[in-house]
């Protein structure tokens, strides 16, 4: 007795086979875009992220500012975050006639000579957080009779660019200038560096 075999039939679901053909191709090309598409929006993503970080950390850079007063025959030299952010102090120097000192009394013997220094005031700078829009009076000095010889020179130091500070500070980032009082605009530099001989009042 003989079996008919049948033979298998290609069923087509639309009945054409070329329309048949076209549509898993173009799934595949459907998916492909797809990931094509998910790729680029996670890479659009990425660069939002890391703009906003930007944006943080622009929105957070101190800008430390040196300068000095003689108002009212009072003498001060100080240092101002003019930026959006806190600045650390890390290291600080001051130098007399390019001569490093490390204390007011130093200072004020290399530029002026000894004498009466009344009403003489300082403040620490090294390790000093700095807020934005706060100034640091590292030298305040009001001159009185007893002292009026030696706090005008200090001044007349101070106005010929013989005393000079130097402050290395990084923000909240760790992102570190130097500011010199010779130069208005502060430095960007890798990292701040301990100096041999800082200044410590």
């Amino acid at each position: 007795m003989e079996v008919e075999v049948e033979k298998p039939h290609l069923h087509h679901p639309t009945g054409r086979r070329h329309i048949d053909l076209v549509l898993p191709i173009s799934a595949l090309f459907i998916s492909f875009v797809s990931i094509g598409v998910a790729w680029h929006h996670g890479r659009i993503m990425q660069e939002l992220v890391h703009q906003n970080e930007r944006l943080v950390e622009a929105n957070s850079l101190p800008y430390i500012q040196l300068g000095g007063n003689n108002i009212d025959h009072r003498i001060t030299m100080s240092a101002v975050n003019e930026g959006v952010g806190p600045a650390k102090i890390m290291t600080a120097e001051m130098l007399v006639d390019r001569r490093p000192v490390q204390t007011l009394d130093e200072l004020i013997d290399a530029c002026c000579g000894k004498g009466d220094y009344t009403d003489l005031y300082s403040s620490p700078l090294h390790g000093r957080m700095v807020r934005s829009g706060d100034s640091v009076n590292f030298v305040d000095i009001r001159e009185t009779p007893q002292n009026r010889v030696q706090v005008t020179a200090l001044n007349q130091a101070r106005r010929a660019g013989r005393i000079e500070t130097r402050l290395c500070y990084c923000s909240v980032f760790n992102d570190c200038w130097l500011a010199q009082s010779d130069d208005p605009t502060p430095n960007a530099v890798d990292r701040c560096v301990p100096v041999p001989e800082p200044y410590r009042e």
